[in-house]
């Protein structure tokens, strides 16, 4: 008997043993490289997700190597009186403004089928019947996503004497549809569009935002196929929150989690597939206890989340990148991309809004050179996992400034040669520009880019 019990003892741990190196190839091959790392038990396991991260982050960095290599930026197009955040294909923009949504090429900034109300692109008449309104008014501007050949966004409905809550509209982005509607969902009524955050995959669309009473963060999940309800979560906000705080909600998919980012620092994540929260976190103070920092963008590196944040006063002051554990919310490391250059100590530059793409933050800045106007900062993310807090010095960044000179319209016949993938839409501070580098002599400098 006791025989038994041994050879079923081993034979238990053995399958126990091949179930947990199972779990750890699975998350790997799913992409969940945190789960991954934490499942698997020996050293040769842990080296293999090590390895896989560091291969994809160096990947994606790869893919976007042109962006540190360009000292100069022409500006091809822009749009004026746009302070919303812009989504960006290789091919595409979208933004969203007070006429709705707005879909343009990135090749010669127009809208790809046609024009809605001053300009608004696919989004009238093709909305209108779900609209409750014969004439489209100017509304709020909300957020956007383009995933998955879809433009999804939050559009304001102002009608008058109507409570009605913004309506998420998914429209079909295929050539042969045109930007016909897929479907559309009303949210909360009377809810600021400005104060969502939008998140979209191939399977899901998220978003979140405080309710009326900021007692609570409500959160909820749609079917990417049909805008049906997937789930629905309310979770509770820390007392003192204000909902008027300056900056939205931020809201991105990294791995297995939605992350939830609220602009005076507190961060949520939730599971991805039920909305169960797993933690929350505030980031500390930096160097200078006195200043109040805002959350400005939120991505995901291979295995881990990336938060940028600035002073909020006047968007001033060095920016700040923290990369935080996937596991628990916890960071990990800290940096402040001017701190090896010698502009760190101009802290009265203003910066925009930032971008996040291919292992690079990049953000517009109003600040001059000898040559243009403004400039970029890019900024070189590290690779690999995230160092455990204190573990060890950060890598060095690689932050680097370019000029963004003037340049003409592009003739629609070259505009057609050019690779859209090598441009960039960015939040100038009163409206979006789109650039791409050039090794051409800069050109006088227009009171446009003033």
């Amino acid at each position: 008997m006791s025989l038994w019990l041994v050879t079923a003892s081993l034979l238990w741990l053995q399958l126990r043993g091949q179930a947990a190196a199972a779990d750890w190839r699975h998350l790997l091959e799913r992409g969940w490289f945190s789960l991954a790392r934490q499942a698997a038990a020996t050293e040769a396991a842990r080296r293999t997700v090590a390895e896989t991260v560091m291969a994809v982050d160096q990947a994606s960095r790869q893919r976007t190597a042109w962006i540190e290599q360009a000292d100069r930026w022409r500006l091809v197009w822009k749009q004026p009186e746009v302070a919303a955040t812009v989504s960006q294909t290789d091919r595409l923009a979208a933004w969203g403004s007070r006429y709705g949504l707005h879909l343009v090429s990135l090749a010669a900034g127009r809208p790809l089928w046609g024009g809605g109300p001053a300009g608004g692109g696919p989004l009238f008449p093709r909305l209108r019947p779900v609209m409750q309104t014969d004439l489209p008014q100017p509304g709020r501007p909300g957020p956007v996503a383009l995933a998955a050949g879809r433009l999804v966004g939050l559009v304001d409905r102002p009608v008058a004497g109507s409570s009605a809550g913004p309506l998420l509209a998914a429209l079909d982005l295929a050539p042969a549809a045109e930007g016909r509607l897929v479907w559309a969902r009303e949210l909360a009524p009377n809810l600021p569009p400005a104060a969502a955050g939008l998140a979209v995959t191939s399977a899901a669309c998220f978003v979140a935002w405080p309710d009326a009473t900021a007692a609570t963060l409500e959160l909820i999940s749609l079917a990417a196929a049909d805008g049906g309800l997937q789930w629905r979560r309310s979770l509770p906000l820390p007392a003192g929150f204000d909902r008027q705080q300056d900056g939205p909600v931020l809201v991105t998919c990294a791995q297995h989690l939605l992350v939830v980012a609220l602009p005076g620092g507190l961060l949520v994540g939730v599971a991805a597939d039920t909305g169960s929260e797993c933690w929350r976190t505030t980031l500390p103070a930096g160097d200078d206890t006195a200043a109040e920092f805002i959350i400005d963008g939120l991505a995901a590196t291979a295995d881990g989340l990336v938060v940028l944040r600035r002073q909020a006063a006047g968007r001033s002051g060095q920016p700040e990148i923290c990369r935080l554990s996937l596991l628990d919310g916890q960071p990990a490391e800290q940096f402040r991309p001017l701190a090896d250059l010698q502009a760190a100590a101009e802290d009265a530059t203003v910066y925009g809004l930032p971008l996040v793409r291919g292992g690079h933050v990049i953000w517009p800045t109003r600040q001059p050179s000898a040559e243009a106007a403004a400039r970029l900062l890019v900024c070189r993310l590290p690779v690999g996992p995230t160092a455990a807090a204190g573990a060890q010095e950060p890598p060095p960044l690689g932050s680097r400034f370019a000029d963004i000179v003037a340049g003409g319209p592009t003739e629609p016949a070259v505009a057609e040669k050019v690779a859209s993938s090598r441009r960039l839409v960015v939040n100038a501070g009163e409206g979006l520009w789109c650039l791409e580098p050039t090794g051409r002599e800069p050109a006088t400098v227009q009171s446009e880019l003033h």
